[in-house]
């Protein structure tokens, strides 16, 4: 007689996912992984937005401050060229001891100056890592040249020594003229432009707004094998906007959406504040 195992009733055999079943919960995941995404470089550029709002203020009011402790005069860019980014060292050794600190020089979206901040920070000074600590004590400059710079994150919206720079392009949105800033002294102090987000171009043929953003190739970063970049890039063709920070502290976000903002001349091309003696500038 054949012997017969008792059948164990409400038991199945176990058994693993099959490949399609595995392969179908990959597709599911990658699926949404492509739909959230975006939304949450949205949410991250936002928050970097506003971090990048908060020191835009805190440049403002080191300006300030610079001016109180002299006669209401702000510091003036570096002269050689007049690049809106060169601070001297001076005026950056003076907002430092009034509370700021060096990552407030720079915006949190520039990615170029997060990763060779030391060649921005100390540029004009050294490029060689062994000395940083010969100029820079963590808080401070020391051993430097009056006219030693710092290729900050922002733009400054300050006149030379001379004062006889190219004029800023007026739109004709504008309730005033644009004008550099030399003193605190000025009239309509909340529609005066101090401090700006990067927003620097380089004409390029075939690109959405005839210009590319996010490699700069002019300028002085070159010989380090570093090109700068405008803040708040959608991609290399478009930046998102950037913010403002006016004489009287406030700060707005301005969104890159020509013909409105920058205005654009009759080819469709945007058209910068100031050309000066490198890339184009928009604000």
């Amino acid at each position: 007689m054949r012997s017969v195992l008792p059948r164990q009733c409400g038991l199945r055999s176990a058994r693993g996912f099959t490949l399609i079943e595995l392969l179908v919960v990959i597709a599911i995941i990658a699926v949404l992984m492509a739909i959230l995404m975006p939304a949450l470089q949205r949410v991250r550029e936002q928050a970097r937005q506003k971090t990048c709002a908060a020191r835009v203020r805190q440049q403002v009011l080191g300006l300030n401050l610079y001016a109180q402790d002299n006669d209401g005069k702000l510091p003036v860019l570096r002269a050689e060229t007049g690049w809106l980014q060169n601070l001297t060292v001076t005026a950056v050794n003076h907002t430092l001891s009034n509370g700021m600190t060096k990552d407030m020089f720079f915006c949190p979206s520039n990615e170029t100056h997060k990763k060779y901040s030391m060649i921005v920070w100390l540029h004009h000074l050294t490029e060689n890592p062994d000395e940083f600590n010969r100029y820079w004590t963590g808080s401070r400059f020391v051993n430097y040249d009056s006219g030693d710079r710092v290729i900050a994150g922002y733009f400054f919206i300050l006149n030379l020594q001379s004062r006889n720079r190219d004029p800023i392009i007026r739109y004709a949105s504008d309730t005033v003229d644009k004008i550099w800033l030399y003193t605190t002294q000025t009239s309509r102090p909340s529609e005066r432009e101090l401090v700006t987000d990067i927003t620097m171009g380089v004409p390029l043929a075939g690109a959405k707004y005839g210009y590319k953003f996010g490699h700069i190739d002019i300028g002085g970063l070159r010989r380090s094998g570093v090109y700068d970049t405008t803040s708040h890039l959608k991609n290399d063709q478009e930046p998102a906007g950037f913010n403002v920070g006016f004489l009287d502290g406030h700060v707005t976000w301005r969104a890159w959406n020509p013909p409105t903002m920058p205005e654009v001349d009759k080819s469709g091309k945007p058209i910068p504040r100031w050309t000066g003696h490198g890339p184009d500038c928009f604000w």
